[in-house]
């Protein structure tokens, strides 16, 4: 397999696996971004809508619009931070989201397991290389 088949091969397999991401969130009842956003706040409380945007790659005003539906909802609140406002969940955003996260990290549990710990390093040490070699050949240009 050439270099440009291998590219290909990757570039389907990181759409498929979001879209299979996307999937899961729509039985949930949520929107992959809402998922991502749930996920960030899950794994950085009290962190920024800006940190959530550059992080997660999703465009601030979709996040921002996501956050204003959590916070109509009760399950976020949001203070004053230093430069910018700090997002993080309320008692019942954490119960909210934990119910749905929880599902989703068992899934992945189970995924991992399937894989296997071998596999599992193996593609956490190649998807961080990768995404170090593509994030120096994006910003040389």
């Amino acid at each position: 397999m050439n270099t440009r088949e291998q590219m290909d091969r990757i570039d389907m397999d990181i759409c498929r696996s979001a879209a299979l991401y996307g999937e899961w969130a729509k039985n949930h009842g949520i929107t992959y971004n809402m998922l991502v956003v749930l996920c960030a706040l899950d794994q950085a409380p009290d962190c920024t809508q800006k940190q959530i945007s550059e992080e997660r790659m999703i465009p601030k005003q979709t996040v921002n619009t996501i956050i204003k539906e959590l916070e109509r909802k009760g399950y976020l609140q949001i203070s004053e931070g230093e430069r910018e406002k700090r997002v993080s969940f309320t008692e019942n955003g954490r119960v909210y989201a934990g119910a749905i996260l929880e599902k989703l990290y068992q899934l992945e549990d189970r995924v991992m397991e399937r894989m296997g710990p071998e596999m599992c390093r193996a593609m956490l040490e190649s998807q961080r290389a990768f995404t170090q070699a593509l994030s120096q050949e994006v910003h040389r240009e």
